[in-house]
């Protein structure tokens, strides 16, 4: 895939993923310490933080209680903090401007608990420093790395645009010829390293970022592992827990020295969730999921997809196979096989535009093979129809590579069908963080208006938690425009744009929705929702201070001489 192609992956609405952007590479920096900075800023306690500490509904008791330091507006050597992005389980991203260059940047700050280890930090540094020699196309540039008053930090390539997962979320699997774009830009980016002899040790979607140019870049190099090293030999245990389970190849999970066919292993995996839209191994813990790894073959991705080519298939089964004697010897080896799997689609395209549909021509198989995975037995009502139409179009269409971010592809929903809306409901609410259920709710009982209003809003809730900003306010939007047929949906979708505004930093923003629409429909919050409505208060007031006035200060006050013992 070209990086030019501006038709290629073109989101509109391309949200901040990550880490880089279309900036120009420079030399990487080392920046030291400089007790005499008197232009940084001082960050100050703030027991709240950002909403992303809230304990939101369903999230109580999902990790300890953390006091984070909130570094908006400092300054760490060269960089001056502007917003925060997110964080993950070992560093904090904030969007920086790099005040030397006026150009913007991603700063990851390491979490309190891995600064509290001495050998840890010294493999940040080491490490990090190593990463920044990688200058590649398909890789987040990492421009310095520092510490300052004891915060350890990076400062790299900051990216617009989807990370793999949220792509996949939003569109569903791609046909073989856009999976195969990546998949080649992504393997190149891991022969970068693995010429450099770095292991990256957590390949997975959400470190696989999609710009709206079409460009492909591998994330999160940063933390990687540097092959030869010769602190290498107390590393393997920490190694082991540095990949995502869902993940990680069977070495990682063992505890094993690890190469660069880890990375392949990973790159597999990633691949087949890529194709099938769904990991290959699914669990309740961690642990069954690591097992699996280690002993279980996954499906076969051609029951999911009897549409991709079969050297495809053979590409990612080869890729995640167990021993890694048995895998890819390198990343450049599969780049020589992806290509000929691309002479392949594009053999099979040209003849489908002739009249003639070949056995993988084009992307309206593959749309097709997945609406029949995901309606089952009733697409064979509507088939003849739908091959005909389809038929016709592509007799009369050019051929062009299919853009990504078009349109969405339904994907398959595992969880079982339930007799009725309400056991259905029932099941999603024993496994809260399970999107998959949530959306069984919705996918099996679309009629059920009750069941699927509050499977929706929970939806929405589920995606604010997981960080996944643009998605929940898409449901959050949509249920303000029930205002007049569903006032407590609306009330809902208020409260969930106000929280997330706040979260971007627009305080203002976040207090007008919260006293101008929510205001008069507060009284129909859930306690659930009602504790996201007061964090999200007491933020705004902690930033705008007396622009926010006495009467919205306790949201859910009673008014004066409103006696609610009186019904």
């Amino acid at each position: 895939m070209a990086p030019g192609r501006q038709d290629d992956m073109n989101d509109s609405g391309s949200a901040v993923t990550g880490a880089g952007g279309e900036v120009t590479p420079s030399a990487p920096q080392r920046t030291s310490r400089d007790a005499t900075d008197s232009t940084r800023t001082q960050p100050a306690q703030d027991p709240d933080v950002q909403l992303t500490e809230i304990s939101l509904p369903g999230e109580s008791g999902s990790r300890p209680p953390s006091i984070l330091v909130d570094l908006e507006q400092s300054v760490l050597g060269d960089f001056r903090l502007l917003r925060r992005l997110g964080a993950g389980g070992m560093a904090e991203v904030y969007l920086a401007e790099q005040i030397s260059l006026k150009r913007q940047v991603a700063i990851k700050v390491l979490r309190g608990h891995a600064v509290a280890d001495e050998s840890y930090v010294a493999r940040f540094q080491r490490e990090a420093l190593a990463a920044a020699s990688l200058n590649h196309p398909n890789i987040v540039q990492v421009y310095a790395v520092g510490e300052q008053d004891g915060i350890y930090y990076i400062a790299q390539e900051y990216v617009h645009g989807l990370n793999l997962r949220q792509y996949l979320a939003r569109k569903g699997p791609p046909s073989a010829a856009v999976a195969v774009r990546i998949m080649k830009q992504v393997a190149a980016a891991l022969q970068a390293a693995a010429d450099a002899g770095i292991v990256h040790r957590d390949i997975k979607p959400e470190n696989i970022l999609l710009t709206p140019k079409g460009q492909v870049k591998v994330a999160d190099f940063g933390l990687a592992k540097v092959q030869n090293d010769a602190g290498n030999a107390t590393l393997t245990q920490v190694g082991t827990t540095m990949g995502t389970p869902l993940y990680m190849s069977p070495e990682q999970v063992s505890g094993k020295p690890l190469d660069h066919r880890s990375d392949i292993y990973s790159f597999g995996v990633t691949c087949y969730h890529l194709l099938a839209g769904r990991p290959p191994f699914r669990g309740q813990t961690a642990v069954s999921i690591a097992i699996q790894h280690l002993n279980d073959a996954p499906r076969p991705l051609a029951e999911w997809r009897s549409d991709l080519p079969p050297k495809l298939i053979q590409i990612v089964e080869r890729m995640m196979q167990k021993d890694p004697q048995q895998r890819y010897p390198s990343a450049r080896a599969i780049l020589e096989d992806l290509r000929e799997v691309e002479r392949q689609l594009r053999a099979g395209m040209t003849v489908g535009s002739s009249g003639a549909i070949g056995k993988w021509s084009g992307s309206w198989r593959a749309r097709l093979q997945r609406w029949k995975l995901s309606r089952g037995r009733a697409w064979a009502f509507a088939a003849s129809v739908v091959i005909v139409a389809l038929a016709a179009a592509i007799a009369g269409a050019r051929t062009r590579n299919e853009n990504p971010f078009r349109k969405p592809a339904p994907t398959v929903n595992r969880v079982p069908k339930q007799r009725n809306a309400t056991e259905q409901y029932l099941l999603a609410l024993a496994q809260l963080n399970n999107e998959d259920a949530w959306r069984a709710v919705l996918d099996y009982f679309p009629d059920a208006y009750v069941e699927c209003r509050a499977a929706e809003s929970q939806l929405a809730l589920l995606y604010l938690r997981q960080r996944r900003l643009e998605e929940a306010e898409t449901l959050f939007r949509k249920f303000t425009e029930k205002r007049e047929e569903d006032p407590a949906l609306a009330a809902i979708g208020y409260a969930g744009l106000a929280a997330l505004a706040t979260y971007r930093g627009d305080y203002e923003q976040s207090q007008r929705i919260l006293t101008e629409k929510l205001y008069p429909l507060r009284d129909l919050l859930g306690d659930e929702v009602r504790r996201l409505v007061e964090a999200t208060v007491e933020k705004n007031v902690q930033k705008l201070g007396d622009q926010v006035s006495e009467q919205y200060r306790s949201f859910f006050d009673e008014e004066p001489g409103n006696d609610r013992s009186n019904p």
